[in-house]
Parts: C-alpha cells; structure tokens; sequence
C-alpha cells in the first residue's frame, strides 16, 4: 500500500498531469480493503479483551462485597461478645463482692474460681474471633524487628516499705568504711529503719556499717536506696545490683527475687536469674514462683517445659495469686490429665524451704537467721568463718560457748 500511495503522491506533485492507470486503481483499493479487514479485526480483539477485563472486574467486586459483609458480621459478633463479658464479668464482681462479706466465704470460693474461669473461657472466645478477623484481613508488610525476642511480663522487683528517706537529709553516704557497730539495743536493725523513717541524720551511716558487716537486710536496704535514689545516697544501679547479690548470698529471699530481676535486665545472664528465682521460689516468694513459671513456659534461661511452668503456677495460686491461677487454668488443656494429676499433688504438698530445728536451735537473740547470728557472734569474737547462712559446726560451737557465756540470753 506504500508503494501505491507513493505512485499516486508523485503523479499528483508532478509538474504535467499524469494519467492514473487502471491498475493503479485496482492496487489501491485493494490494499485499502486489507487495512479495512485488519482494522476490523483488531476492532474484535479489542472488545473481547475489554469484555473479558470487565467480567473480572465485576468478579472481583463481589468478591470484595462479600469479604465486606463477612467482615460486617465477624465485627458485630465480636462487639456481641464483648459487650456480653462486660456483663457478665460485672455479675461476677458484684457476687465475688457479696461472698467476700458473707459469713461463709471460704464456702463460696469454688464457685468464686468458676465464675472467673467461665469469664476466662468467654474472653478467649472473643480473642479468637479477633485473631480470625485478623487472619482474614489483607496482609501487611511486617518489620524486621518482629523477629526478635518478646520480653517477658515479668513482675517488678519487691520494695521495702522504709525506701524512702524522710528530710531532715542524713548525712552523704560515707566513702570510707564504718567500723561495725554493735547489733543489739540501738544499731540493730529496726532501730536503724526506725531511724530513718525519722529522717535521723546518723541513720544512714549506721545502715551502711550494718550492710557493710554482713547483715542481709542492711544490704538490701541499702540496694534498693540505691536503686531509687535518696538524700545523700545517689541512684547507681551497679552498686544496687552489687549489694543485692551480696544479700542475696547471704540468704535473703527477697534479695535473691530482685537480684534475678536484675540479672534479666543486664541480657546474657537469664541462666543466673532461672537460678536465683528457683532459689527465691523455693523460700515461698510467690513473685518468684510466678516469673519461674513464665521461664519455663517460655524456654527463657531453662529449657522449655510445660510440666514445670504447670507446677510453678499452681504453687503460686495456692498461695493465693489469682494471676498464677489463670495461667494454671490457661496451661490445663495442653498437658495430659495424668500429668496434672500428678503435678497438683506436688504443688499440693510444696513446703518453701525453712530453717530446721536444728537450724534454730543455732539462732542467738536479738538475730533473726544464721546470717545475722554468725554476724553477731563474729563482732563478739566468737565466730570466725564466712557470712553464708550455713548452720556449720564452727557456727554451732561458736553459739554454745556464746550461750555459755552469755545464758541470759536465752529463755
């Protein structure tokens, strides 16, 4: 058609009319009638293409009206269930506050369990429904720090009631050491509390003596003022976790609770704390036994194991922590029946790890454990060895040449 079209533009341009041959004719409108049938056809590709888009298109919005209706459904039966928890959580608050003042409460305290474990039971319900509808939604991107490890909901560590200093301010904590001072009648250790409370300016000193000469108590007294900060004592958390772990070796329960909580926070160290929270778990810290079961659960400084988690958490809910009961309640349906048998008759039967008789036997007046006792004896020139708590014999000859010296001391 080219070649046509350019014979006929040069006898149009020339200069004297040329006469178009009849061949010339038949070529040109033979070659328009093929650019008539392509056009043609390509005319029927098109609208076969533009009518199968369409047909997907009008696929795709009943499928994006129908995830709309089911989205509308699974909203309203989620509001439904959440607005029958309210309910139904408000009734079990009003009977857990009725059986609290009646009479017999103890009576009522398996239906009190029931009640929370039926409420427990719908909230799951609504979670599930919630993590569905999330399921279902479009994907999203996700981040790169969703990989990483989620931090436990670990408990707090436990405070002292008397952290925090009255003013008068005492004096600045002393950088040299105090020579120990006696632990009876004046500079034992509630009179030294009671000092502070005061806001006793020499309360202080005589805190940091007492801590320094081994008294579990003073130590950890003196780690959580450095922990919060107080006048004349500045916030060091190193020094807080240095006089936490001391107390802690000396035998303190609590002290071993919040050294493990700080071992967590320094990273790298969940092995030490799993170790430090059995030890407080099994003296009868509850917040101990707890954070041991979220260890255990979640295979962080232990390996991981169901059965110990289970075990942990009902010692702690025998003890009375709702929160442990939830999660024992929550772990019930993924271990066997025969496990939990057997595990609820160890929980049953825990006993937190106390002084022997014979062990008390070894306490001397006015000290409260081996600790303070082999403190006591140590200032009076008859013990000599080290401050761990431990009833050794050099300990137990240590107290009866003290007794024998001294028998008014005991009863």
């Amino acid at each position: 058609m080219r070649g046509v079209l350019g014979d006929l533009e040069g006898r149009l341009s020339a200069p004297t009319a040329v006469p178009l041959q009849p061949e010339a004719v038949a070529a040109l409108g033979e070659a328009l009638q093929t650019l008539s049938r392509r056009m043609a056809r390509h005319e029927e590709v098109t609208a076969e293409t533009c009518e199968a888009l369409g047909s997907s298109l009008r696929a795709l919005a009943r499928r994006l009206d129908l995830y709309s209706e089911q989205q509308a459904a699974l909203a309203a039966k989620v509001a439904d269930g959440e607005a029958r928890i309210v309910i139904r959580l408000e009734q079990a608050l009003a009977e857990i506050a009725a059986a609290r003042a009646a009479p017999g409460a103890r009576a009522v305290r398996g239906r009190v369990v029931g009640l929370m474990i039926a409420v427990g039971a719908m909230g799951v319900v609504v979670v599930g429904a919630t993590m569905l509808a999330r399921e279902r939604a479009p994907p999203t991107a996700r981040s790169p720090s969703a990989t990483t490890l989620v931090s436990l909901p670990l408990r707090a560590s436990l405070r002292i009631a008397s952290d925090v200093l009255q003013s008068p301010p005492p004096a600045p904590l002393p950088v040299a050491p105090i020579p120990p001072p006696a632990v009876a009648g004046r500079d034992a250790y509630p009179a030294i509390t009671a000092a502070l409370g005061r806001g006793d300016a020499t309360a202080l000193p005589r805190l940091v003596g007492l801590a320094q000469a081994g008294d579990a108590r003073a130590q950890l007294h003196l780690a959580s003022l450095y922990e919060g900060g107080a006048p004349g004592v500045p916030r060091d958390l190193a020094a807080a976790r240095s006089w936490t772990r001391r107390a802690a070796e000396g035998g303190d329960r609590v002290a071993m609770y919040n050294l493990a909580l700080f071992l967590m926070d320094a990273g790298g160290t969940d092995g030490e704390a799993a170790n430090w929270f059995r030890r407080s778990a099994e003296r009868g810290v509850i917040d101990a036994q707890y954070n041991l079961g979220l260890l255990y659960e979640a295979g962080r400084g232990v390996d991981r194991n169901l059965r110990e988690a289970y075990r942990w958490f009902s010692v702690a809910a025998n003890a009375g922590d709702a929160a442990a009961r939830e999660k024992q309640v929550e772990l019930e349906g993924r271990l066997q029946p025969a496990e939990r048998g057997g595990l609820d008759r160890d929980a049953a039967g825990f006993q937190p790890n106390t002084p022997a008789a014979s062990d008390l036997a070894t306490l001397v007046p006015p000290a409260e454990t081996l600790a303070e006792t082999q403190v006591l004896l140590a200032r009076k020139g008859y013990y000599v060895g080290p401050v761990d708590g431990v009833a050794t014999p050099a300990l137990r000859t240590a107290v009866a040449a003290y007794l024998r010296d001294h028998p008014q001391v005991m009863p």
